[in-house]
């Protein structure tokens, strides 16, 4: 193989190897592989356009600006001081058990690294639950809409398979794609990656990652102690523990094993009957006159 043959296999490589990866399955439970790939200059003109001629159109419409839409949510007091408190109060009480979770508690029992994970869960969930009242009303603002043309663009040229080919010839066909599982995905997977965040961002936050650290834990602890209790069970406990495993060992364990009933004639003394055996016949005597 020549230098330039070399030279280009190497970049073909290294164009493969930077695509980002995510899956979907289909509806026969076979798992198909994607890739997201780096837009062109020509790609992100384009979407910039999309982005401009919606944006235009909301606005010919009536839709609302976000400027606009806040004053409204204002003046109808869904954003108002006590929410703005509220809502910087949980951002700050949040903060706080992170930085706990992820830097005080190396050393601490697993009651209390659980408790500040389950807090942090809870305060996320209250944080996501008040922004929503904002970003709901947000996303039919003429930027919001705009935005998600761009996207929409934006997915429709850089969603790849494996050999690099797109899999939408051009916008209109992404948008008439009868596969909407897979223009969905696509295009949440394009918003994160955007955003830089990972296809697996929310299993893997601190909080996550410790409640999984402690579930697995116990269910190994778990595992040991049955295993103690039965040696007859053989086999190494799996690496990757789950529920399901857990609950299965356990029931192998409480289970008692109940003697077969053997087929057949129960034992004991079986009475043959004795064969008749019929008599002989006198033989007749002679008559006196003979």
């Amino acid at each position: 193989m020549s230098d330039s043959d070399n030279a280009k296999e190497k970049a073909v490589k290294d164009v493969l190897e930077t695509r980002r990866e995510f899956t979907l399955e289909n509806p026969e439970n076979e798992i198909h592989h994607y890739f997201i790939a780096n837009p062109t200059g020509e790609d992100i003109r384009k979407s910039d356009w999309q982005y401009s001629k919606v944006f235009n159109q909301a606005i010919v419409d009536g839709f609302l600006t976000q400027s606009e839409m806040l004053k409204v949510l204002q003046d109808k007091e869904i954003v108002s001081d006590e929410y703005t408190t509220n809502l910087e109060n949980v951002r700050i009480n949040l903060g706080a058990e992170l930085f706990k979770l992820e830097n005080f508690l190396d050393e601490a029992g697993e009651e209390e690294r659980e408790a500040v994970a389950t807090d942090v869960s809870r305060l996320r969930e209250e944080l996501f639950q008040l922004n929503q009242r904002v970003n709901g009303p947000m996303a039919n603002t003429c930027e919001s809409l705009a935005e998600d043309a761009r996207t929409e663009f934006l997915t429709s040229r850089i969603i790849q398979n494996k050999d690099g080919s797109n899999i939408w010839l051009d916008f209109d066909v992404y948008k008439n794609d009868e596969n909407t599982a897979l223009a969905i995905k696509s295009r949440f997977e394009v918003m994160l990656w955007m955003q830089g965040l990972e296809s697996n961002f929310l299993e893997n936050t601190p909080e996550q990652s410790t409640l999984r650290e402690i579930s697995q834990a116990r269910m190994e602890r778990a595992l040991e102690t049955i295993a103690e209790d039965n040696p007859e069970l053989e086999g190494p406990p799996p690496r990757e523990l789950d529920k399901d495993s857990l609950i299965e060992e356990m029931e192998l364990a409480a289970v008692e094993e109940k003697p077969k009933k053997k087929r057949g004639r129960p034992k004991g003394k079986v009475s043959k009957a004795k064969p008749k055996v019929k008599s002989k016949a006198k033989p007749k005597g002679k008559s006196k006159k003979d």
